[in-house]
């Protein structure tokens, strides 16, 4: 009778074919246990390229989109989260976009206000990074950033059509809870509606396009 083979003196196709039955004759935990021992290094090299090329899609896919406008909700009703937020972001892209395939609208609902100071940091990386166009809020965030000159005066923002949009302003200031259409998405429940240009911005096209979309 043929004594069975130690591993060691088996060939290397002969080593492939007795893991393999041993893979097919584990479950759950043993056969996940068995591919981490026998298949680490190829397991991590196998993680470390998949992720290697999703950082390169992501990346590519970055450089190749148009922001046509990055808005910032200050205290945005949790109930309106997800399905409201999206068609808002759908409705400003059919608006504002020119068609094109890589073209999107960042709209980001997470900035509270209060002491907390994971929020306070936030609330300063909004003002301090410069990806941000518009910030929505309520008076007082509003006055926060604007103590901080956060933002751009509108009438010297918009300048040439400072006229055409004026009579939308009191005091220099917008008041989005004035737009039937701003009110129809239940992003905010405080009034006043504050919405400023930050200081970075230079969209005053797409800007003009955000106040045709809710005020025309």
């Amino acid at each position: 009778m043929e004594r069975e083979k130690y591993e060691s003196d088996l060939t290397a196709r002969e080593k492939r074919q007795k893991r393999l039955e041993t893979i097919r004759s584990l479950h759950g935990k043993k056969r996940a246990e068995y591919l981490w021992t026998y298949y680490r290094s190829w397991l991590l090299a196998a993680l470390l390229a998949a992720f290697g090329v999703f950082v390169l899609i992501y990346s590519w896919q970055n450089r190749h989109t148009r922001v046509i406008l990055s808005i910032a909700v200050a205290d945005a009703e949790y109930s309106a989260h997800g399905e409201q937020e999206e068609k808002l972001r759908e409705d400003l892209l059919g608006a504002l976009g020119d068609g094109k395939a890589r073209e999107r609208i960042n709209l980001d609902t997470s900035l509270r206000s209060g002491d907390d100071s994971g929020m306070a940091l936030k609330r300063m990386t909004v003002v301090g990074a410069g990806n941000t166009d518009l910030l929505i809020c309520d008076r007082q965030t509003w006055k926060e950033y604007q103590s901080q000159g956060a933002f751009q005066e509108w009438e010297d923002f918009l300048g040439e059509s400072w006229e055409q949009y004026r009579d939308l302003f009191q005091d220099g200031q917008l008041d989005l809870s004035e737009s039937p259409r701003w009110e129809s998405y239940g992003l905010t429940s405080y009034e006043p509606v504050c919405a400023a240009v930050l200081q970075d911005t230079d969209k005053k096209e797409e800007v003009c396009g955000f106040l045709d979309f809710f005020f025309s």
